[in-house]
């Protein structure tokens, strides 16, 4: 059995489409869809209920309060795991897929190949009128590794354990992918299908912020993952103190720039840190000219809009 995991929450607009590539793939092996909303406000629950409705596979469990995220996606996976389905195949609400043959494609993979828990594909990025293709992730570590698009997973049900579930539960991280993904890292070997089958929408959600703040706190939540991360495989995720706090000022630094928001100044930016690349030194030194900085601001702005033109995911 293959279960499909949907987390949804406020994804009227979406929402039926994710379901619909679900159950529209041609598979030999039997699919469940497990579709968690979370306490949506809007139309949501009326179209789950009648894709339901529709289709015997489909799991519909509605939330009686907000859960988060991570709470959503970690009771989905204890069902699944009681469910004894095989595999998990992860689909967020505001995503969907473009292949028919996208799970038979990854469950064939890994029914010949014992020794891999986790496959990935490639995909496509929708953002507004642009459109562009990502490809292999090398793996989860580190801070400025994208990682994989959770549309294009799909894993193992035997990578999870529930003491393991309990932990990252505890932890309240606010996305799971990242240190789910890092453990599995450890546990299993990965594949990658050079074969788009996935769309991942760019938009403004719990992991996709728009702000500057939103945005750094960001990084500073994948810092923290990291580091429990090494927590648990000491000395094997390439984390150290040093690393992170290199990395959050540089955040703060390009950030400042690239959103024009002055507020993310701190004493320590401008006096305590001493950054090693010239890049950064010339940002920081802007920092303390009204002129310079603006200079700098409107260049720091054209070359965010390049790189999100041409740069892939």
């Amino acid at each position: 059995m293959i279960a499909v995991c949907i987390t949804t929450y406020n994804h009227e607009l979406f929402i039926a489409q994710a379901i619909d590539s679900a159950r529209m793939q041609q598979c030999e092996e039997p699919i469940r869809i497990y579709v968690g909303d979370d306490a949506s406000t809007d139309g949501t629950k009326a179209i789950c209920e009648q894709c339901a409705k529709q289709d015997k596979r489909i799991v519909y469990i509605r939330r009686e309060r907000n859960m988060g995220l991570v709470d959503n996606t970690i009771d989905l996976y204890r069902r699944i795991m009681d469910d004894n389905c095989d595999f998990i195949a992860m689909l967020d609400g505001d995503d969907f897929w473009i292949d028919a043959n996208k799970l038979q494609l990854q469950i064939n993979y890994l029914r010949s190949h014992p020794e891999c828990g986790f496959v990935h594909t490639n995909g496509r990025t929708f953002s507004g009128s642009n459109k562009w293709t990502f490809g292999q992730r090398q793996g989860v570590y580190g801070l400025d590794s994208p990682g994989f698009a959770n549309c294009t997973v799909v894993f193992r049900t035997e990578l999870l354990e529930k003491s393991i579930l309990d932990e990252i539960e505890a932890q309240h991280f606010l996305w799971l992918d990242y240190p789910l993904y890092g453990i599995f890292y450890q546990k299993t070997n990965w594949h990658y299908l050079p074969v788009e089958t996935a769309v991942w929408r760019d938009h403004t959600s719990v992991s996709q912020p728009k702000t500057a703040q939103a945005i750094l706190a960001l990084r500073e939540e994948k810092c923290r993952m990291w580091k429990w991360l090494d927590s648990q495989f000491p000395g094997k995720t390439g984390y150290s103190a040093g690393k992170t706090e290199d990395y959050l000022y540089e955040q703060r630094l390009n950030l400042i720039y690239q959103f024009d928001d002055r507020s993310l100044i701190t004493p320590a930016l401008l006096k305590q840190y001493h950054p090693k690349k010239w890049k950064q030194r010339v940002k920081q030194l802007g920092l303390k000219s009204v002129v310079f900085y603006t200079i700098l601001q409107k260049i720091s702005l054209f070359i965010c809009t390049i790189q999100q033109k041409v740069v892939p995911l």
